[in-house]
């Protein structure tokens, strides 16, 4: 299942000047190492901030954030238009569901690949963290970096005490990504776009310590 991000970047200006444009979709996928136990391991994603599900995690109108044909019910959370310095905040809750996965996983890695087309330098200029609770306590950061970090290979995620981070069998996981659009960013970037595909991977957590 993939989850769209949306953003509209405007240039430095009194009046935000922008266009609705497509940053990213999110997705999710699987990988094993060479001792892989027997068994199946089926991670899903959805959007989890209210909005009707599937649709885009971050928007700039509800049209925008509408969930797909030919049920297209309108997003609830939209953004607005983006400018230099603006920071929103959605989450990805991430699933291991026994219906279809028999073990529990390490969310290990994220990573992003761009389509075709997008203005990669925009890439440079949006700042990307990802935040999820550790135990029973608060959110805390357990990735972060420049979109282009993403872009050039998968990005470790773990605790800040360096332990890694479960997602045991028939659980949920809430992810939550702060984007923020760097102040720096000029008006070379008004009206530029990209599409950006983000993937959570995971493996196996049995023979896996």
């Amino acid at each position: 299942m993939k989850k769209q991000l949306i953003l509209a970047s405007s240039a430095v200006l009194a009046v935000a000047l922008g266009v609705g444009t497509t940053l990213a979709l999110f997705s999710d996928s699987t990988s094993s190492t060479n001792n892989f136990t027997a068994g199946t391991l089926c991670i899903t994603s959805e959007r989890n901030d209210g909005d009707p599900v599937p649709g885009p995690m971050f928007y700039v109108t509800p049209a925008q954030g509408a969930t797909p044909p030919p049920v297209s019910v309108p997003g609830t959370l939209p953004t607005g238009l983006w400018a230099p310095g603006d920071e929103h905040t959605r989450t990805l809750t991430v699933h291991n569901p026994n219906s279809c996965s028999t073990m529990s996983a390490w969310l290990t890695t994220i990573e992003a690949s761009m389509h075709p087309g997008g203005y990669l330098p925009m890439a440079n200029k949006l700042w990307v963290e990802i935040w999820t609770p550790q135990g029973g306590g608060p959110d805390v950061k357990v990735g972060e970096g420049w979109l282009s970090t993403f872009l050039a290979g998968p990005v470790p995620i773990l605790y800040p005490d360096t332990t890694q981070i479960p997602l045991f069998l028939s659980s949920n996981r809430h992810m939550k990504f702060k984007v923020r659009f760097d102040i720096s960013a000029d008006n070379s970037y008004q009206g530029q776009s990209l599409v950006i595909d983000f993937k959570v991977n995971s493996v196996q957590m049995p023979n896996n310590p």
